[in-house]
């Protein structure tokens, strides 16, 4: 007997006790039917492509189930038109396979497959209706979701890697539980200054950071910038990693008064 499918929903509809999650599980449930299958939700900031992005990407690269393994995943801020919307319309949804045999669905916003997009191979539009409802990820995705996982693509259209954005360079990515900062920094623009401290801003707040060997090279209830334990292989065997900012014993986040995804970092 195989293993249920894992169906992974990323989506910023708050903490995961928030009704949304409820509805859109339910709903999933239903459309997906006859297939045997275990939803898990993973809760992302309100709006927040480049935390979407990047938790996609670490959570799908790094996946081991292949054919046992969808994600669906909604974070739709609208905005990539700021006019009044007709009927609740929206980004689109799209389709992407990913070199490890992963597939999801996502919508198609700011940089939520863009952390992915190198690793795809194909991402393609979802021939789905983008509006007719505020609640687009309970009432109108399900459907197209459910017919691609029982192995219908007839909704694929046409190839859209050109129009998904690059990956951000050298911003916040993501903020994990303990209050770490995950940002896009190549841990490569750090080797020369090991051993030294830098002054870190975020949106105007500093802090002295040790760039360390590690996440633990400093004393507690100091400051690090180092290499931490996100990051992915591409196709071509490429390995992508990331810096962390992380206060020793406590949060980074705090101090530097809990930055958005995409906000950006430099330091001296």
């Amino acid at each position: 007997m195989s293993a249920p499918l894992l169906v992974s929903v990323i989506a910023d509809y708050g903490d995961l006790h928030d009704l949304a999650f409820a509805e859109v599980t339910q709903k999933l449930y239903a459309e997906l039917g006859d297939v045997s299958a275990h939803i898990k939700a993973h809760a992302v900031p309100a709006f927040d492509t480049v935390a979407t992005g990047f938790a996609l990407a670490q959570t799908a690269l790094n996946s081991k189930l292949r054919d046992h393994h969808k994600f669906y995943v909604n974070t739709a801020p609208r905005k990539d038109d700021l006019t009044p919307r007709v009927k609740n319309s929206g980004e689109g949804l799209a389709y992407a396979k990913l070199y490890n045999g992963i597939e999801l669905v996502a919508v198609n916003s700011g940089y939520s497959l863009s952390f992915i997009k190198e690793a795809a191979e194909e991402i393609r539009i979802v021939n789905c209706s983008k509006d007719g409802s505020q609640f687009r990820s309970r009432d109108i995705f399900p459907p197209a979701f459910a017919k691609i996982v029982k192995g219908d693509f007839s909704e694929l259209g046409e190839d859209i890697r050109d129009a998904i954005p690059d990956m951000p360079q050298n911003v916040v990515c993501y903020t994990d539980g303990y209050g770490n900062l995950k940002t896009s920094v190549d841990p490569s623009e750090l080797e020369n200054l090991k051993g030294q401290d830098v002054t870190v801003d975020i949106a105007g707040k500093t802090q002295i950071a040790r760039a360390a060997e590690g996440i633990f090279g400093v004393a507690d209830g100091q400051f690090c910038f180092s290499e931490g334990s996100s990051g992915w292989t591409l196709p071509d065997g490429t390995k992508v990693r990331f810096s962390e900012i992380v206060k020793r014993g406590g949060s980074a986040a705090r101090a530097f008064d809990f930055p958005a995804g995409g906000t950006p970092v430099t330091w001296r």
